[in-house]
């Protein structure tokens, strides 16, 4: 018997943009210079996000907070950070 069902996969790239849409990071990181969104309130970013705002790995960046080199709050299993913190780091302040 010959199998005709087909499946196709998506690469690599279409399953990164699907998660990146879910967790919102590029929605609100777009036109927000300052760390305060439209509504004057601050940008808050979870674990993953702000590993991707910083450029680093998961591993350097919890290190970052135990170190407390990066301000942080511990919320249920995963930490919190404000945008103006990650940029006070990456200004070396």
């Amino acid at each position: 018997m010959v199998n005709d069902h087909i499946v196709q996969r998506r690469s690599g790239e279409d399953r990164r943009k699907k998660s990146d849409r879910r967790s919102g990071f590029d929605r609100r990181n777009v036109g927000y210079s300052n760390g305060f969104d439209v509504n004057g309130q601050e940008i808050v970013y979870t674990t993953k996000e702000a590993c991707e705002y910083l450029k680093i790995s998961r591993p350097t960046y919890l290190k970052y907070i135990a170190e407390g080199r990066i301000n942080a709050i511990k919320v249920g299993r995963g930490w919190r950070t404000l945008k103006t913190e990650l940029d006070r780091f990456l200004r070396g302040e």
